[in-house]
């Protein structure tokens, strides 16, 4: 019997007073991937945010429950602490901060700095990336698809049991979008449970989901 990761029970969420979200469900079970598609503007990433813990997304009614506990009882931290990843259509720029330092940071590895820097390095490659980016800074003048990779890569680090993807096909090419399916793949055989937002309905056939949740406007 497989677990339930995430439940949403008739949820409806509220930005700024304004509701964008209304009776929304969806129970996603471990080593399941669900697609989440529908048009610009129908409350896709409003869920992202709002699973992700953005104060400026408000529960307005019903229930969230990530591996049976409330979810909303946890902070934005605790929550990523609990094995929750989102991955954004724009990840965020840190000059200064290189990937091997990030990526260090994440898991607070206490080994080998050698080791752990090769294992980096053999993740950069095996999502696309040179193994020279370890010492790069974090999506500093990285394309979009580069981005998108190096996201991959912290999936593919961290010990996580919900992967959420914000248009997870933004910024890759053909190519990349096979690579995502054979990491996609990975995480599944791990119980990992992953949603996936697009508004491509294509992507869902080629990406081989469980199955399909629409939201409409």
């Amino acid at each position: 019997m497989k677990q339930s990761i995430l439940k949403l029970g008739k949820v409806s969420v509220e930005v700024a007073g304004k509701q964008v979200l209304e009776h929304f469900s969806l129970d996603i079970k471990e080593g399941q991937v669900v697609a989440l598609v529908g048009p610009n503007g129908s409350g896709k990433s409003s869920i992202a945010n709002l699973i992700m813990g953005n104060p400026d997304y408000v529960l307005a009614k019903g229930e969230m429950q990530y591996l049976g506990e409330d979810l909303t009882k946890l902070e934005i931290d605790e929550r990523a602490r609990a094995g929750i990843f989102v991955a954004w259509q724009s990840p965020i720029v840190i000059p200064g901060v290189s990937i091997f330092n990030m990526c260090k940071a994440m898991v607070n590895d206490q080994g080998s700095l050698v080791e752990f820097k090769s294992k980096i390095e053999k993740l950069l490659v095996k999502v696309g990336l040179p193994k020279e980016y370890v010492s790069r800074s974090v999506n500093d003048g990285f394309s979009g698809g580069e981005k998108k990779r190096l996201e991959l890569l912290q999936m593919l680090l961290l010990p996580v049991k919900l992967v959420v993807m914000d248009e997870v096909d933004s910024g890759l090419d053909a190519w990349g979008v096979e690579m995502l399916g054979g990491v996609i793949e990975e995480l599944r055989k791990n119980n990992t449970a992953v949603l996936l937002i697009t508004h491509n309905k294509q992507l869902s056939e080629t990406l081989k989901v469980d199955f399909v949740c629409k939201t409409t406007l």
